[in-house]
């Protein structure tokens, strides 16, 4: 601890003084604290990874079973049979057109796209 103390003057055992241990060695203290954000950083990412591994992994085609589910449950089996027969008899039938009609211009944007990627390529 003497050498530690060493060249500290007459500031005692104070590390932000002038002469303090850690301003003559500042490579050593910048080790130390790369090293611990290092450190701090690993142990972070194994936690992290233990927590995904926990978690069962949900896919899109899970959601809307799941919600489905949800709703015979708190609506009951009747209702949720008519809302479903609601929707494909009368709401789908109309949507299709609006449906139809954005993928045509999606279509269309995408083609354009392609277009303009192609004519910059052969500009290169």
């Amino acid at each position: 601890m003497q050498d530690v103390n060493q060249g500290q003057g007459s500031y005692g055992s104070m590390g932000s003084m002038p002469g303090s241990f850690w301003e003559e060695n500042r490579s050593l203290a910048t080790g130390v604290v790369l090293a611990s954000a290092v450190a701090a950083g690993v142990i972070a990412y194994m936690l992290r990874r233990a927590r995904e591994e926990e978690t069962p992994i949900e896919t899109a085609t899970d959601l809307p079973g799941r919600a489905w589910e949800r709703a015979r449950g708190v609506a009951g089996d009747e209702r949720v049979d008519a809302a479903r027969d609601f929707v494909m008899e009368r709401v789908l039938p109309e949507l299709k057109p609006a449906l139809l009609a954005i993928l045509h211009d999606l279509e269309g944007q995408v083609d354009d796209y392609f277009r303009r990627a192609e004519k910059s390529i052969k500009r290169l």
